[in-house]
C-alpha cells in the first residue's frame, strides 16, 4: 500500500460522514459530494493563501522589478533609444515571466485538494455509473463528473460569498467613520 492509499483509507471515515447524513441515498450522495467539493475548495484556498504568504517577499520583489523595467523601457522608447528599449523590455519580460509563473504556482496550491478528493471518490465510488438523459447524449459517466460539476459550483459560491463579505466589510467600515 502506498502513502496516498494509506491517507485515503485513514481519512475515509471523515469524508464519508456527510454521505450518511440522510436516509435517502441519492440525497446523501449529492449532499456528501457537495460537502467534499466544498472542503476541497476551502482547503485549497487556505493552501493558496499560505503559499502566497510564504512567497510574499519574492512576489513583491518580482512585481517591483517588472514595474521598474517596464517604466525604464517606456522611458527609453520615449527617448528614441530603440536598442536600450529592446534590452530593457527583454528584462521586463523576464521579470514578468518570473512573477507570472510564481503566481501560477501559488494558484495551483488551491486545486490539489480537488485531485485528492477525486482520488478518494474513485476509490470509494468507482463501481457507480450514471446514464445521462438521451437529450444530453445518453452517455454513461462515472462519479467524478458530478464531483467536478459540484466543485466548480462550490468555487463559484465561495468566490461570491467572499466578494459579498468584502463589500459588506468595506461598506460597514466606511459607514462607521
Amino acid at each position: 500500500m502506498d502513502a496516498i492509499d494509506w491517507v485515503l483509507i485513514t481519512i475515509d471515515p471523515v469524508l464519508i460522514a456527510p454521505y450518511r447524513w440522510f436516509v435517502n441515498p441519492l440525497l446523501g450522495w449529492w449532499v456528501g459530494t457537495f460537502a467534499l467539493a466544498l472542503w476541497a475548495t476551502l482547503i485549497g484556498d487556505m493552501c493558496a493563501a499560505l503559499a502566497v504568504w510564504v512567497n510574499r517577499h519574492q512576489i513583491a520583489k518580482n512585481s517591483r522589478q517588472t514595474l521598474y523595467y517596464h517604466e525604464q523601457s517606456i522611458a527609453a522608447k520615449k527617448a528614441g533609444d530603440e536598442l536600450a528599449y529592446k534590452g530593457i523590455n527583454n528584462l521586463a519580460n523576464e521579470a514578468f515571466g518570473k512573477s507570472f509563473f510564481l503566481l501560477m504556482a501559488t494558484g495551483m496550491a488551491s486545486i490539489w485538494p480537488a485531485f485528492f478528493a477525486a482520488a478518494w471518490m474513485h476509490r470509494r465510488f468507482n463501481q457507480l455509473g450514471y446514464s445521462l438523459p438521451s437529450w444530453l447524449g445518453g452517455f454513461e459517466i462515472n462519479s467524478i463528473a458530478p464531483f467536478i460539476l459540484l466543485y466548480v459550483l462550490s468555487r463559484l459560491l465561495v468566490g461570491r460569498i467572499r466578494r459579498l463579505k468584502k463589500a459588506y466589510c468595506n461598506e460597514t467600515f466606511y459607514s462607521s467613520r
